[in-house]
C-alpha cells in the first residue's frame, strides 16, 4: 500500500512539474519597452519593403496583423480590398508606415514620447548613410496588458494628415476589375 502511495504521488508530482515550469516561463515573459515594440516592426518590415514584392503592407496585415488596433486593421485591410477589386489606384498610393513609395535603405527610430495613453515614434528614412532631418512618419502606438500596437501614423510633410483620416475617407471605385464584374 505505501508503495502505491508513493507511486501515486511521485506520478502527480510529474504531471504537475510542466505545469508549474510553464506557468513560471509565462509569468517571468518580459514585456517589451516602447522602443523595442517600434524598432522590432521596421526591423521585420523593411527587408520586405525593398524586395519590392509587391504591397509590403499588405504582408505586415497578413503576418503582423497583432501589431495593429482593431479599427487601424480594419480600415487597412477594407482599403486593401478595394484596391484589388478597382483597376485604377485608388486609395492610398505610398507605404503607409514609411510614407514613401520607394523606401529607403533603412529606417531609424528616433525619439519616443509619451503622450496620454499613448507613445509617438518618430520614423527617419536613411539614404547614403546619412539621416533624414525630418522623420518620414511618425508611429502611434499603445500598449494594453502587455500587449503593443500601433494605432496611427502621422505625415508631417502631408500638411500634418494621418493614415486613420485618410482610410476612414475612401475614394469610389469607378473602374472595377474584370474579375470583379457580376
Amino acid at each position: 500500500m505505501r508503495i502505491s502511495i508513493a507511486k501515486t504521488c511521485c506520478c502527480f508530482v510529474f504531471l504537475l512539474l510542466p505545469c508549474s515550469l510553464a506557468a513560471q516561463a509565462t509569468a517571468t515573459q518580459r514585456v517589451l519597452t516602447p522602443r523595442e515594440f517600434v524598432e522590432g516592426f521596421y526591423k521585420w518590415y523593411v527587408p520586405h519593403a525593398l524586395k519590392d514584392q509587391g504591397t509590403t503592407s499588405d504582408l505586415a496585415l497578413k503576418y503582423k496583423s497583432p501589431a495593429f488596433s482593431p479599427q487601424l486593421l480594419r480600415l487597412l485591410k477594407a482599403d486593401s480590398a478595394a484596391q484589388a477589386a478597382c483597376e485604377e489606384l485608388i486609395g492610398i498610393d505610398f507605404d503607409p508606415f514609411l510614407y514613401s513609395q520607394d523606401p529607403e535603405e533603412r529606417y531609424d527610430v528616433g525619439k519616443i514620447t509619451h503622450q496620454g495613453a499613448n507613445f509617438r515614434a518618430e520614423i527617419y528614412g536613411v539614404r547614403a548613410g546619412e539621416r533624414d532631418k525630418t522623420p518620414s512618419v511618425i508611429a502611434e502606438f499603445t500598449e494594453t496588458n502587455g500587449h503593443w500596437f500601433f494605432v496611427n501614423f502621422h505625415y508631417e510633410e502631408q500638411g500634418g494628415s494621418d493614415l486613420l483620416t485618410l482610410l476612414k475617407s475612401p475614394e469610389k471605385c469607378t473602374v472595377p476589375r474584370a474579375s470583379s464584374k457580376k
